[in-house]
């Protein structure tokens, strides 16, 4: 059977085509650096690819709420040290006022309470610290001192279903029973401006109480601080594993690539060349 030039034309352009395409495709996976660059690459592949960025995403959504937290954490650990430094200073001062002039020490108390109530209606970002749900709003008036958050918590997820809550209600830290942290400075001010001993000494013991409390915040949050810090390891030591297991199945070994893809490009080379002596025109092919 006589093959005729259209059919050998058809059948090396054919070959042409698919050594072409196979060399598109390994260059591909060169300027990419993935094996997998489409679908049709590998249909079961591109499957646990997807599933294994979800997870990725997942964790490096996780990983950036415990950052977010740990800076939260920092964040109120400042404030409640320099408030806890400023309630030892009226104690001490409520405790031995001394027998001089007390308007400086009612001066300096009256200092301490509107940096205390200050610190205490601080914002992290855009909300209150210490509003508890209500974040929108300071926590305490300034005026009367009333607590005007709830006892909301701040949470934080850190895994699926997994969430760390974080102290936030300013009641539970700054008010001992009856006794309100500002209202204690202010009468402490009072007392020192009419020189009233009993008065003085009275502010003492609500005074070290809200002290405590501070100090328990200040452990639970410590507490809290260390649990994100052994979650993030995990998550960190978790995403590489899923990392490398996804590197695996995507990503192409570029020495290997860069192999085929000189091996490919000399198949290529030598089927255009043999392709152009094949099919060259002759007299006898017109006259066919």
């Amino acid at each position: 059977m006589r093959i005729s030039a259209k059919i050998m034309a058809d059948n090396i352009k054919a070959n042409l085509a698919r050594q072409s395409t196979q060399l598109t495709k390994t260059q591909l996976k060169l300027a990419s650096g993935k094996r997998i660059n489409r679908p049709s690459d590998d249909h079961i592949g591109i499957g646990k690819v997807l599933g294994y960025r979800t997870t990725i995403n997942s964790i490096d959504q996780y990983r950036e709420n415990i950052t977010d937290a740990q800076t939260r954490i920092k964040y109120t650990e400042t404030i409640l040290e320099q408030i806890h430094d400023f309630l030892r200073e009226a104690k001490s001062i409520a405790s031995n006022p001394g027998t001089d002039d007390k308007t400086p020490l009612a001066e300096a108390i009256k200092d301490i309470r509107d940096q205390t109530l200050g610190l205490a209606n601080s914002k992290y970002g855009k909300n209150h610290l210490f509003s508890g749900h209500l974040s929108d709003i300071p926590a305490f008036d300034s005026a009367t001192y009333a607590y005007n958050g709830d006892g909301g918590l701040h949470r934080v997820t850190i895994g699926e279903g997994i969430t760390v809550e974080l102290e936030a209600d300013g009641s539970q830290m700054f008010i001992d029973g009856v006794d309100n942290l500002f209202q204690v400075l202010d009468d402490l001010e009072a007392a020192l401006t009419a020189d009233d001993p009993v008065a003085i000494r009275a502010a003492v013991d609500p005074l070290a109480r809200i002290g405590d409390r501070i100090q328990i915040t200040r452990s639970g949050l410590a507490s809290d601080y260390k649990r994100l810090e052994a979650t993030n390891d995990y998550w960190v030591s978790f995403g590489n594993s899923v990392e490398t297991m996804r590197s695996d199945v995507e990503d192409a070994d570029i020495a290997q690539t860069a192999i085929e893809m000189q091996v490919q490009q000399t198949a290529y080379e030598v089927l255009l060349a043999t392709s152009a002596r094949v099919i060259q025109p002759t007299l006898v092919d017109f006259l066919r």
